[in-house]
C-alpha cells in the first residue's frame, strides 16, 4: 500500500498493523473509536490524557469520520515514519538525548530527554523503553541500537 506521501511499507509491516488494528477493533466494525484507540496504544506502553488522545485521532483521522480505519493508520505512520529522517537526522537526534557526548544514551539521559519533550510516561514506562531498546543489555543504548529501533529493523 502507497500512502498520500508516496512512501512505502513493506507487506509483513502492513500485514502487523491489520493484525494489530483488528486486535483493538473490539465490535469488529473496521474502525477504532476513541476507547478502541486508547487500548492500543497503552498496549504500546504510552499513556495518554483524553485530550491528547482525541487529539491524535484528530491528526490521524484522514475522511473525518472522528473514528480511525486500518488505511489511515497505515497513511499516518507512513507519514511520520522516522524512516523518512536520514541518517544525520537521526544521528542529530541521538547527540541530543546523549548529554555527556559519551557515544551512549544512559537511562538517566533518557529519562531526562523523555521529561523534557513532556510525554507523559512513568518512569516505569522509560524503563520499559529502555529494556527493549537496549539489545545486547550492556545498560546503554549504542547509536546502532538506537536507529535500528527508530527504523523498526530490530525484528526484521
Amino acid at each position: 500500500m502507497v500512502s498520500e506521501t508516496g512512501n512505502c511499507l513493506n507487506e509483513k509491516e502492513i500485514n502487523e498493523i491489520y493484525s494489530l488494528f483488528d486486535k483493538f477493533d473490539g465490535d469488529g466494525n473496521g474502525q477504532l473509536d476513541g476507547e478502541e484507540f486508547q487500548r492500543l496504544i497503552n498496549n504500546m506502553g504510552v499513556s495518554a490524557p483524553k485530550e491528547d488522545l482525541d487529539n491524535m485521532i484528530k491528526e490521524i483521522d484522514g475522511n473525518g469520520s472522528g473514528t480511525i480505519e486500518a488505511y489511515e493508520l497505515i497513511d499516518y505512520i507512513e507519514r511520520t515514519s522516522v524512516l523518512n529522517f536520514s541518517g544525520d537526522e537521526i544521528m542529530e537526534a541521538f547527540n541530543l538525548i546523549d548529554h555527556d557526548s559519551g557515544g551512549e544514551i544512559t537511562l538517566d539521559e533518557l529519562t531526562k530527554a523523555l521529561q523534557s519533550a513532556d510525554v507523559g510516561i512513568s518512569s516505569q514506562e522509560v524503563n520499559v523503553i529502555f529494556k527493549n531498546v537496549d539489545k545486547n543489555g550492556d545498560g546503554n543504548i549504542t547509536f546502532t541500537e538506537f536507529n535500528n529501533i527508530l527504523r523498526g529493523m530490530v525484528n526484521s
